[in-house]
Formats: C-alpha cells, structure tokens, sequence
C-alpha cells in the first residue's frame, strides 16, 4: 500500500522540491498546504498515513498543527521540517509528538527516510528534556498574527476566544520577552525564531 502524505510549506519551491523527492520514492503525495490553517483543513479531510510539516508555517505554525494532529488524529504521523538547528525546537517537536525533526539542509534520502520510519511508527525523535520555545502554542499563535497584521479583535475572532484572552496572551508574551512594546514584541519574537513575518505577496509581472 503506498504511503500517503501531506506536505506543508510556505514556499512553493520548497513544496515542489519535497513532492518531487517523496514521489520519485512512490511515496503518495495527496495534498500540499501553504499555511497552517490550510495544512490542518488537509490533514482532516485526507488522513494521510504522514504530515510533512514546516514547524514554522504562517497563521498556525506546524508545531501547533502537529499539536492537533497528536490530539485529534493519532494515526496520522508528523515529520517536522525547519530552518532552526536549535534544540528548544526540538522540545517542543517532542512535546507534539513529532516522529522526527529534519533541517530544510538535509538531503533527499533524509526526508523519504524520515516519512518512511514515521509511517512504520517510529519515532526518533527523543522525549522532551530542558526548555523549549520561550512562549506557549497560545502565546506563538496570538504573536505569530499579531505580526501578521492582525488587531487584537481580529485575532480574537480568527482564534475564536474573546478579546480580553488574547490581550492576557499578548500581554504574557510580553513579560517573557521582556518587551514594553508591541513592535518590540514582533522584532523579539523574530530574532528567537517564535514567529515568522509574513512575506510579500508576488506581484504579478513585476
């Protein structure tokens, strides 16, 4: 039976490097998602045996995406993919039970391995020791949109939670990162790898 997976991943290129290489592999590649809230909507609907997943994806990272998966869809597997060699990510990878942790570095015979070993259910990546990312999945989700643009009220809504908990949230995330500002925050954020900035639409023709 072949494998069916899911790959995630703001960067077409990089998608298109990562279904090519699972394909040649007759690895089935049934969906590809350029954000979070795209990636877990796939995920539902298809059920893949694998996620392959950017831990860092927009509007919902992949750490929280594979948090859902673990919770909601324990037969789906997750391989994370991400640019920080950093063992806080690691942790957390762990703490969402992830399969394993791939840099986006790693050649291609380490990703068709990786979703190979998580297909068999195994897991390689070790139990979550030390410290992780310095701000919770809530407090990451709430600063990853409020880099992206979002006011407090349309966070909340986005988020489904009222407004107050998400200015508890923001106001949290502050202390941790000891900022006293929200551009403070975003740039904090930024430079720890919690959050991603959104990058500029293309321009057609430009």
């Amino acid at each position: 039976m072949s494998i069916r997976v899911v790959i995630a991943d703001d960067h077409g290129v990089v998608r298109g490097g990562m279904a090519a290489i699972l394909s040649a592999s007759d690895i089935q590649v049934v969906g590809e998602a350029c954000d979070g809230p795209e990636a877990w909507s796939l995920v539902r609907r298809l059920q893949p045996h694998v996620a392959v997943l950017d831990a860092s994806l927009p509007r919902l990272s992949g750490l929280e995406v594979a948090r859902r998966i673990a919770r909601r869809l324990p037969d789906v597997k997750t391989v994370m993919i991400s640019m920080y060699d950093d063992p806080a990510w690691r942790t957390e990878a762990a703490r969402v039970e992830a399969a394993d942790y791939l840099l986006k570095g790693e050649g291609p015979e380490a990703l068709v391995d990786a979703v190979l070993a998580a297909a068999r259910g195994e897991k390689r990546l070790e139990p979550a020791r030390g410290k992780g990312l310095p701000l919770s999945a809530r407090e990451r989700e709430v600063v990853q949109l409020i880099a992206e643009g979002y006011t407090i009220s349309a966070a909340a809504v986005h988020l489904c939670r009222a407004p107050a908990t998400v200015r508890s949230h923001k106001a949290s995330a502050m202390r941790k990162l000891k900022a006293h500002s929200t551009s403070e925050l975003v740039r904090a954020a930024t430079e720890r790898g919690v959050v991603r900035m959104p990058r500029a639409k293309e321009v057609p023709g430009v």
